[in-house]
Order: C-alpha cells, then sequence, then structure tokens
C-alpha cells in the first residue's frame, strides 16, 4: 500500500516581537483513492498524523521542534509516546478546595496573544478552555489541548472566583523534561521568514521520508515457484 502523509503551514508575523510563528499540523481530508492532488491532502496509514517529534526541556527553556518522525518513533520498540497539550497545573491553584467542576471554563491571558490566535483557535484574551477533570489540588485536564507550551501563565476560573499567575501546559502524564514527545501539532516561533521558510522545507522533506519508508515498510519477501498451467 502506498502511504501518504499530509500536513499544513499556518504561518504568521507576529509584529509585538518581531518573530515568525508557523504551526505545523497534520491534514488528513479522506481516503485513497483519489489520490492526493494538489486541492486533496490525505494521510495513509492514519497513524501518520501524529508525525511531530518535540522536546520538552524544562520549564524555564520550553519546548523546541526536532523532527519529523520515523517509523521507529512511532510504532518500534523505542516508539515515542504521544502527548498532548492537555493538562493545566498551577501551584497555587487549590482546585479541589475551590470545588472545580468538569464543566467549568478556564480562560487564560498572554503577552502576546497573536502567539495563539490561529486556524484551530480564532479568539483573542481571554482563551477559553473546558476543564474535563480535576486530577489534583493543582492540575487539571482541559479540551482544546493548548497551543503550545508556556509557563507563568495568567489564569482564573471564574465560576469559582479563582486566579494567579503561575499556570503551566503541561503533556499528557505530566514527564519530567527532557524528554521528546510525539504530537500533531507544533507552533514553533523564528526571528525572520527566512529561517521560518527553512523549517518548512526541512519539514517537507522529513514528511517525504516517512511516506517513502512507510510504502517500504509494507514489501514482503515472498517465495514462489512457476508451474505449467
Amino acid at each position: 500500500m502506498t502511504a501518504y502523509v499530509s500536513a499544513t503551514f499556518e504561518k504568521t508575523n507576529l509584529p509585538d516581537s518581531g518573530r515568525v510563528r508557523i504551526i505545523a499540523r497534520y491534514l488528513d481530508q479522506g481516503p485513497v483513492p483519489p489520490p492526493p492532488s494538489p486541492t486533496y491532502f490525505p494521510t495513509i496509514p492514519s497513524e501518520l498524523r501524529v508525525f511531530a517529534i518535540a522536546e520538552y526541556v524544562n520549564d524555564s527553556v520550553g519546548e523546541r521542534w526536532v523532527r519529523v518522525a520515523t517509523l521507529a518513533d512511532i510504532s518500534g520498540i523505542s516508539s515515542i509516546t504521544e502527548r498532548k497539550l492537555t493538562t493545566f497545573e498551577s501551584a497555587l491553584g487549590n482546585f479541589v478546595a475551590s470545588g472545580v467542576l468538569p464543566g467549568d471554563v478556564l480562560e487564560l491571558i498572554i503577552p502576546e496573544p497573536a502567539q495563539w490566535t490561529s486556524i484551530e483557535y480564532p479568539g483573542t484574551n481571554p482563551f477559553s478552555f473546558v476543564i474535563t477533570a480535576v486530577l489534583s489540588p493543582t492540575q487539571l485536564t482541559i479540551t482544546p489541548p493548548l497551543p503550545s507550551f508556556r509557563s507563568n501563565i495568567n489564569w482564573s476560573i471564574p465560576a469559582r472566583t479563582i486566579n494567579n499567575n503561575d499556570g503551566v501546559a503541561r503533556r499528557d502524564g505530566s514527564p519530567t523534561g527532557p524528554v521528546l514527545v510525539r504530537d500533531s501539532r507544533f507552533d514553533a516561533y523564528f526571528p525572520d521568514a527566512v529561517a521560518a521558510e527553512n523549517f518548512v522545507a526541512a519539514t517537507k522533506a522529513g514528511l517525504d521520508a516517512l511516506a517513502n519508508t512507510s510504502t517500504g515498510s509494507e514489501l514482503v519477501n515472498e517465495n514462489y515457484t512457476g508451474v505449467p498451467i
């Protein structure tokens, strides 16, 4: 079976900080056939959707882009775990004592809201997320996932009249850094458009390599003897 992996690159100038943001995320518009075209972007098999490899270093450094995944990263013995930014942490949150419940809304404010405003997150400050579970006095799970890693986030839960400025975006399971994680999207930031476009070109090359090796992995050795008909 021929493998295909599609992605979209959302490119944005951030005038406040003078940087360029590229959001690289999977794109899957349906099955094959029909084959890919300039207007049709499938991903086959579906496991290839989670192609972004990032490294969470620590809360000070944050996260950095590493590369496009390989087949070994996705399904090998030493595969890299998919972890989305669906956990929110506040050391001063006291979510249990405050009576926070699933369905409450978590509101976040960041200094440069254009960093998070995008096709998937069309709003601006405050960005709103629905709480899905209270894990502990200091941790919540939310939906949708946070757009990118941040620490020292200004947060509030209006329904419980609580707020602080020590919020941290965490990956599923809150792994300790440095650690590699896999996701279907990643927000990358660059000092200028040249560096941003170089990132896009390198990522496209990585996607080509992933599709090629995935297609090749379907080739199976076989034995055959021709017989008279």
